[in-house]
Parts: structure tokens; sequence; C-alpha cells
């Protein structure tokens, strides 16, 4: 079976820039798959996404869509228009004057008239827009105004859909229904899609694999419980989630630290490795010989947020359920989910073993 996306060694470089906006980006994309492309502001995201849906073309590297070149080497560059490409821009760029119908039916001016309505028809049952059909975007919620432009894109069925950052216009609560409904809708039709965002929680919810984008670089792609509990890199591990790094003594093929002991997979060079902990994956036992000391804690409706001062000198977040009444000043003893621990080298990943 053959690739939705492939990427091969892209780079784009902007004029005057010192670096290169996207540097050396490789992934594939199989046929139904939603990847999200989770990064800060500048990291070269939506540079990425303007790379395959053809708005740039790559200083280096190829780019295929569905199996067939469209940029790069000695491929001739194919428009945009001719890549198969569907785009929901952030501010979904719906025409105002044209109704709902009218909007989806945009882009099928080249099929007769009853195959046109008869895709609109469908489009609008499957994003349940049928009673809106007559309104006017200046009429739509804005949830109702992304569906509108999603089926937008979906109508010419193409290869591939982009969405760029396409929940940030909506309120919060909106925005956690959108996420549900879009991830739902792409699946029913077997979508292949691209999602631009700068929000983990977005990535996580929607994505199959989630691709995470630092200064222009994919630092790591995998599935969003992976990314998240085992960073490829320091980097990764200080952008994906909240987490503590707490330092630990190398003795051989163990790691020392206030959080006990661990077997390591290979013996480090360094003296010094850090251990990333979550605040979901430390538990705090009431002990008047701990050597931990909770220094605060704050309220958040479902749960604490308990800080821990270890003698280290680190201060640890534990995220624990509202029944857990540890007050501040009160000794600890600080246990740590060990399956869900990841140590790092420099910025590299360091595999552990049973804890000793």
């Amino acid at each position: 079976m053959h690739t939705a996306i492939e990427l091969n060694g892209v780079s784009k470089w902007f004029p005057g820039a010192a670096e290169p906006a996207v540097h050396d980006v490789t992934m594939a994309i199989a046929p139904g798959e939603i990847v999200a492309l989770l990064g800060p502001s500048g990291c070269g995201k939506t540079t990425t996404l303007r790379l395959i849906a053809g708005f740039e073309r790559p200083d280096t590297g190829t780019i295929a869509i569905a199996g067939q070149p469209v940029a790069g080497g000695a491929t001739p560059f194919v428009p945009p228009e001719r890549r198969g490409v569907g785009m929901v821009f952030q501010d979904y760029a719906l025409f105002p004057h044209l109704t709902v119908s009218d909007n989806i039916a945009f882009g099928l001016r080249h099929l007769p008239a009853a195959e046109r309505r008869s895709r609109c028809d469908d489009l609008l049952a499957l994003t349940g827009l049928e009673a809106v059909a007559h309104r006017y975007p200046h009429q739509l919620s804005g949830g109702q105004q992304q569906r509108v432009a999603i089926a937008r894109a979906l109508a010419p069925r193409p290869h591939v859909l982009l969405l760029d950052e396409p929940f940030s216009n909506l309120d919060t609560e909106m925005r956690a229904q959108m996420r549900a409904e879009v991830r739902e809708l792409l699946k029913a039709i077997q979508a292949t899609a691209i999602l631009v965002t700068h929000d983990q929680q977005e990535a996580m919810t929607v994505a199959d694999r989630v691709a995470v984008m630092l200064q222009g670089r994919i630092e790591q792609i995998d599935t969003p419980d992976i990314v998240y509990h085992y960073p490829a890199t320091r980097a990764v591990a200080r952008f994906v989630g909240q987490g503590t790094f707490v330092p630990a003594r190398v003795a051989g093929d163990v790691a020392l630290s206030d959080l006990g002991q661990f077997g390591l997979d290979q013996a480090p060079a360094p003296q010094l490795v850090d251990l990333l902990v979550r605040p979901r994956d430390v538990t705090l036992e009431v002990d008047p010989n701990g050597v931990a000391v909770v220094t605060a804690r704050r309220f958040n409706g479902a749960e604490f947020t308990y800080l821990v001062q270890l003698p280290c000198g680190v201060q640890l977040q534990s995220d624990q359920p509202s029944y857990v009444d540890i007050a501040p000043g009160t000794r600890v003893r600080v246990r740590c989910n060990r399956s869900r621990l990841a140590a790092y080298d420099a910025d590299t990943r360091i595999g552990l073993t049973a804890p000793r």
C-alpha cells in the first residue's frame, strides 16, 4: 500500500534567515491516518503544511502525495490545485456572500448540477448542517462555521486534508466538543489528515500520531501516549506535558536519586543523569522520617497539586485526588511510577531497567 503523504529530507530557507524554517523533515503518513504537527509558534509546522499544500517550494528534499511526486528532485512542481489537497484555514475563509450549501459546492463547479447537489447534500448530512444549509456564514456559530469549512475542503474528495490551527477561534467548551466531532468525522470517512497545532491536548486527543516539531526539525513522531510518557529527547520532554527533572548520580549501571535506585540499560559517560517525573506519576505517603517536605498545595477542583521539596533542591509536583489531604510542612515519602520514568544523558533518553 502506498503512503498518503511522504516527505524525504525536506528543507526550506527564507531570505535573510540564519536558519532554515524547516530542516531535513522526513515522515510518511498512511492512508486514513491523522497526524498532528505539534510545536510552539515559529517552529516550522505551518511552513511544512504549506510545502505539502504547494504554497511553498522546498529547497531540498522531495514530497509525494498518494504515491505521486509533487515537488523536489527532478519532479516538475505540481501546483496546489492539482495536488488533491483540501485546506482548512485558521479563520475558515468562508465566502460571506454564499450560503452554507454554496460554500460547500464552490469547488464542485466542474461537476454536473445533479451530482453537485448530491455531493453537497451528503456532506450537509455528514456534518449535521442540513438545518442551516441556506444560512450565510455570519448567521452561524463558530462550530458551525468550522463544519462548513471542513465540508467545503472535503467536497472534491482530496487525497489529504490539511488543518491549520482549526480550533483556535473557538471558546474552551466548544473547542473540546469540536475536537471530538472532527476526529469522529475524519475517521468515519477514513480521511487522511494533518493537523497543525501548538495545543498539546488538541494534538493528543485528535491525532493517531503526534510529530513534535522544534526549531524546524521533527524531534519525535509516535503515538500520543508514547510521546507523552517516553519523550525521545530532553527538548521533547520539556515541551510536552508538565514534568520535573530530578538529578541522579551514576554508579556503574545504576542511577541513585532522591526517588530511589534505578538500573540503566547502558552506563552513560557522565556521572549525572536526569530523571523525568510527571506530576500524575508521583504519589505521596505521610512519613515523619521522610526526606521530602510538602511546601505548598493548590486546589484545582478535581485534584490538589502538591509542591514537594526534595533534598537535592528540586521542587517536585504531585497531582493527587481532592480527597488526599496533606498539609504544607508535612514530611512525606515520595514514590513514583517506575515504569513511566525516563532518564536523560545530555539530550538523549536512556532506558531504565527494573528498579533496584
